[in-house]
């Protein structure tokens, strides 16, 4: 039986992937990012919730297949929106561009 809980919407993995972008950037910040790249996802995380979604191909409310490459495109979509929330120069001091990057290698190796 499928929970409200467990309805995933575009909205919701949208929501998932700034958050993961943030949690990933500030791990940066604290020097934390060579956990990060051996694959140890934090528990709970957004990170692991959009990896374990894409490792299980979980469907959308509406029937969509989240897959790797839909996640890059949204990723794209959703660094841009940090970026136009933070301004440019929060942007790059902040580490998204990184954040970005590495949060792409964590959901490929879910999908691996």
């Amino acid at each position: 039986m499928t929970t409200y809980t467990d309805v995933v919407t575009e909205s919701s993995l949208r929501a998932f992937i700034g958050a993961g972008l943030r949690q990933v950037a500030k791990a940066i910040e604290q020097g934390q990012e060579s956990l990060l790249a051996h694959g140890q996802i934090p528990a709970g995380s957004a990170c692991e919730r959009v990896g374990n979604w894409l490792k299980n191909q979980t469907p959308t409310y509406d029937g969509r297949v989240i897959e790797l490459s839909w996640f890059r495109h949204l990723l794209v979509e959703e660094m841009d929106n940090v970026r136009y929330t933070l301004g440019e120069q929060a942007y790059w001091s902040g580490n998204y561009p990184e954040a970005g990057r590495l949060f792409n290698e964590l959901a490929a190796s879910c999908v691996d």
